[in-house]
């Protein structure tokens, strides 16, 4: 079999082609004459067959992109979708020249978010580059104003600088999650738990997190992922509600401290946009103090929600 005949039996063979051979997409156009070893032909149909009975692409090749970085993913972990990189957008646009923050990441997956929040937050802001992926140049349809980012010089004490965390349910996706931060170089505070259980003698300045808001699976194509990442219980707002009890149970000297860096000045969610209204009753009701905003993404749905302390701002 030749790469010309390979590459007409799906519409996807030259990403699945191109991971077989380990040669970038070019390559394929360059040579289509050339042959196939045994062993790549037997891997490249074992691939074509999974992809025709629909398994997605991210899982074959084991690498999905996300807000131009590439991470490791397999069937642990949710495949990180473009829509959500407008949350990292979002929390980007919004601590502008705030030098001194701790960010948490509840649900981290495969890690995408936090560490594309501090790979994103390394770069240094006089070069320029703000955000540094192509993707990330893209604006959010409410239009953030465009600022640099502070310098990080995390210190892992409470001082000055920037620090990151990241927890998880499943001791599966946290080892995906931990993969790619090593992959990525980023340094990241890791722990296995229950949204804020791992985290109660903790502060925090800002909490994102994209946790499961499905009601149900509607998109076929989800069936491969974890349904624990997607499906959550009262119409996709328990792990949400959740949360937000959470944080208000939380101790003064936990997460919401009276005085001091960690007091809580941020929580970002990704959301259906169907649950809009559900969402702002919910931030009220639990923390009434906060003022709830919602961003739309790309396709100009309701997709994020910024619910903010305004005592200190």
């Amino acid at each position: 079999m030749t790469i010309r005949e390979s590459l007409k039996l799906h519409a996807d063979a030259a990403v699945l082609l191109s991971f077989v051979l380990k040669k970038d997409k070019a390559f394929l156009f360059f040579y289509p004459e050339k042959t196939l070893t045994k062993n790549q032909k037997r891997k490249f149909l074992s691939l074509i067959k999974k992809r025709k009975a629909g398994w997605p692409v991210a899982y074959l090749t084991g690498e999905k992109e996300f807000y131009g970085l590439k991470f490791f993913v397999n069937r642990n972990v949710l495949i990180p979708r473009p829509e959500t990189e407008g949350l990292v957008e979002l929390l980007l646009s919004e601590i502008k020249d705030q030098r001194s923050l701790s960010i948490l990441d509840l649900g981290t997956g495969s890690g995408c978010i936090i560490i594309s929040l501090a790979k994103t937050l390394e770069t240094n802001p006089s070069s320029g580059l703000w955000p540094p992926s192509p993707i990330g140049r893209r604006k959010l349809q409410t239009n953030p104003k465009r600022t640099e980012l502070p310098s990080p010089h995390g210190r892992g004490d409470g001082g000055e600088g920037l620090e990151f965390f990241a927890s998880d349910l499943s001791t599966n996706a946290l080892s995906v999650a931990k993969k790619n931060a090593r992959r990525h170089k980023v340094r990241i505070a890791f722990k296995h738990g229950d949204l804020l259980k791992p985290w109660k003698r903790q502060r925090f300045d800002i909490i994102v997190a994209n946790l499961p808001y499905l009601a149900k699976l509607e998109d076929p194509s989800t069936k491969f992922e974890p349904k624990k990442a997607l499906i959550a219980k009262r119409q996709g707002l328990a792990l949400i509600e959740k949360l937000f009890k959470q944080i208000t149970l939380s101790r003064p000297s936990a997460t919401l401290p009276q005085r001091g860096r960690g007091k809580l000045k941020y929580i970002f969610l990704e959301m259906d946009p169907r649950q809009t209204a559900k969402i702002k009753n919910l931030a009220k009701k639990y923390l009434p103090n906060f003022k709830t905003k919602i961003f739309k993404d790309l396709t100009r749905r309701p997709r994020f929600a910024q619910i903010t302390n305004p005592k200190l701002f």
